[in-house]
């Protein structure tokens, strides 16, 4: 069962097509494209070798595009550098009247005194002590060497940068040509940083999700509002533990992961998940560890970074993520389900309806037919304990819905989206092998309209075509169909029968005529799979496979192509 999303980020270590083949048979679900270091031209190379990955070996890996997005940062220094003291004043401000000058000075307003301002990345610290005639007057708590555009954070405050810069839109529009699946949206801090990327994206057309990263205190306190507008979020832990105490970041990732879930917003965790593995075969136990948490945590993904971009083993890391994952979510079950999911209430509730039916009556998987794939993230959401697989008749949906944890998108022909027979498509995923036959599944779908789309149905079936129906006994039975008492089949199909010793060497017996009472006694306790009084719409073969449903009496065959070959 497809458990935990596995996001794995692509780089010199591993952006051959050989390795993109091999990441996508380990079951990465999506590649991350890290724009702070690429030039145009890289996102069309690694869209072109996931694509083809995906066709030979039958997969739907996603893109997600990493906008770097604006940042506060200083400006050139003297040498390259300047040597900060401990207990000093600095100013900080524009170019040339400042000692710390930054790239957009408009953006202190929003600074007040007491406010904390930390630099390269938490090394150098500062509290401000004053603000005047666009300047800040700062006093230094930690000593430290500044380079030449050395990040500015001022957490809690909401800065005035926009979310989306110059050459991310350069970005954007490549990315949109390549058809890729997600944006990831950097330093988000409110809703209308959401707001600015969604109009960028749907004025060129696309349908590409947005993943809001978490990774400022000011995204942190507007969570609620930001996960709202947003299709992910994720906990951006690296920018997030400079701008919060690093022992408050565990139990931030838990409030993102808990707050998002809440809406029915899938997350992503992030950041040195297993960074020892930059240089070394194995990770450590910690690293194992907080990889478990995560999952325990309730996160729908999790994103490899520098292991898989620039480390020495980076199939290793996606392989060790990927056997954590599937250990940890064998014992994993009691998922808390969203309290105020934001979607149709209707379809909410049927997918809800799904999981509790699923469980009631050990179903082997839920089949969700969807049209844009919210039906398929409700019924993740709701965390059922079974293989969910979402039939869709679009191959860009089919990689937006890979990502959610434990769906597994299976594409139907498109004529299919008009149908509204359900046997005819459970017959199409019969012949692909997405369900054998005799197997219980869960329905969700728009019967009795379409299928696909407007969910407000829930049904159970036994995957297999309908030859017919009796009364049964004993419990359910697959095997093969003889009409011969010495032949080589599983379950005797007669017209009746004198004595239970005629059935000997047989799992089953179907009986196409009633039996006395008596003989119909003696076949009951005899342990054999009965059904008598059969009825067949379709007469199956000599060797023909067969499943007897003794909850209902069905009798059903297989639907797949080698069968009618």
């Amino acid at each position: 069962m497809k458990g935990v999303g596995i996001l794995v980020t692509v780089g010199p270590s591993c952006d051959s097509a050989e390795k993109i083949e091999s990441l996508a048979r380990l079951g990465a679900a999506a590649l991350r494209i890290n724009t702070a270091h690429i030039s145009r031209g890289y996102i069309p190379h690694i869209t072109e070798m996931a694509r083809k990955a995906n066709r030979k070996h039958g997969k739907h890996m996603g893109i997600v595009v990493d906008l770097k997005g604006p940042e506060l940062r200083t400006g050139e220094f003297e040498n390259g550098g300047f040597h900060v003291r401990k207990n000093t004043n600095y100013t900080i401000g524009s170019q040339g009247s400042s000692d710390i000058s930054v790239n957009t000075p408009s953006a202190l307003e929003a600074v007040s005194d007491g406010d904390s301002v930390i630099m390269s990345d938490g090394a150098v610290r500062f509290k401000v002590t004053g603000v005047a005639d666009g300047k800040v007057t700062v006093r230094s708590s930690s000593p430290g060497l500044l380079r030449n555009r050395s990040r500015v954070n001022i957490p809690g405050r909401l800065l005035n940068l926009g979310a989306v810069t110059q050459r991310d839109k350069e970005f954007i529009r490549e990315s949109v040509e390549c058809g890729v699946d997600f944006f990831a949206l950097s330093f988000v801090q409110e809703k209308n940083n959401v707001s600015e990327l969604s109009s960028i994206i749907q004025e060129l057309g696309s349908e590409a999700e947005i993943i809001s990263k978490i990774e400022t205190r000011k995204g942190l306190e507007n969570l609620d509002e930001i996960a709202a507008s947003s299709d992910w979020i994720m906990v951006a832990r690296g920018d997030l533990g400079v701008e919060v105490p690093l022992k408050e970041v565990a139990m931030a990732q838990k409030k993102i992961i808990l707050e998002s879930h809440r809406h029915g917003i899938p997350t992503i965790v992030a950041t040195q998940m297993l960074e020892s593995m930059v240089e070394k075969s194995a990770p450590t136990r910690a690293e194992v560890s907080d990889v478990s948490n995560a999952i325990l945590d309730n996160a729908d993904a999790l994103m490899l970074s520098e292991e898989t971009a620039i480390g020495k083993f980076p199939l290793e890391a996606a392989r060790y993520l990927r056997d954590i994952a599937d250990y940890v979510e064998t014992r994993a079950n009691g998922f808390p389900e969203p309290e105020n999911f934001l979607g149709n209430r209707i379809a909410y509730s049927i997918a809800r309806a799904s999981k509790i039916v699923s469980e009631e009556i050990d179903s082997d998987a839920i089949l969700a037919f969807t049209k844009s794939g919210s039906t398929a993230r409700m019924i993740s959401a709701v965390r059922p304990n079974r293989r969910i697989v979402a039939a869709v008749t679009s191959e860009s949906l089919a990689r937006r819905l890979n990502l959610l944890r434990g769906v597994d998108p299976m594409i139907v022909p498109e004529e299919y989206s008009e149908s509204r027979t359900l046997s005819e498509v459970i017959d199409y995923l019969e012949t692909t092998g997405t369900f054998r036959l005799g197997q219980r599944i869960v329905v969700t779908s728009g019967s009795p309209y379409f299928l696909f789309g407007g969910t407000n149905d829930v049904r159970v079936i036994t995957s297999g075509k309908f030859l017919g129906r009796g009364y049964p006994a004993g419990k359910s039975l697959k095997g093969k169909i003889t009409m011969k008492r010495n032949g080589k089949g599983d379950i005797l199909l007669t017209d009746g029968i004198t004595s239970p010793e005629t059935i000997q060497g047989f799992k089953g017996l179907i009986l196409r005529k009633r039996v006395p009472s008596g003989i119909r006694d003696d076949l009951r306790s005899s342990g054999k799979t009965v059904v008598y009084g059969t009825r067949f719409v379709l007469e199956p073969e000599e060797g023909d496979e067969v499943y007897i449903d003794t909850g209902t009496g069905v009798i059903l065959g297989s639907s797949r192509k080698d069968k009618e070959d």
